[in-house]
């Protein structure tokens, strides 16, 4: 019976060795995903690699993001743009009462752009 003693004791020490052994196996493979799974890791290894992608991926969302004019927008912009023209002269020359005038004017130009926009809005809002 010592024999059947001594070969149940060697197997469960075998048993508790193999235990050890596994558990170190384990943790040694949750650090080694635990460091490839870390972005720091892959910057470290190829910073331009990182930076690269990192400037991709930005232009990539600041098209996504970019905010796109309405036909509104292009509308009233041109208008704005035309009027600036014509008054770039008038500003040249405003002193003392053509100040006056040209206040006036910008206050007229800006009335009748609300009256446009206004104009247009209802007639989209009907259709």
């Amino acid at each position: 019976m010592k024999a059947n003693e001594r070969c149940t004791t060697v197997i469960r020490e075998d048993i508790a060795n193999e235990k050890a052994h596994l558990s170190q196996t384990v943790e040694q493979i949750g650090e080694h995903l635990k460091e490839n799974a870390d972005w720091r890791t892959y910057v470290k290894e190829s910073p331009y690699c990182a930076l690269g992608a990192a400037a991709g991926l930005g232009y990539i969302a600041s098209k996504g993001l970019k905010k796109r004019a309405t036909p509104m927008e292009h509308v009233m912009g041109s208008f704005a743009e035309a009027v600036g023209h014509s008054l770039g002269g008038h500003l040249a020359r405003a002193a003392g009462p053509r100040l006056i005038k040209l206040s006036v004017l910008g206050i007229v130009t800006k009335v009748t752009a609300n009256m446009v926009k206004n104009a247009v809005l209802t007639n989209r809002s009907k259709k």
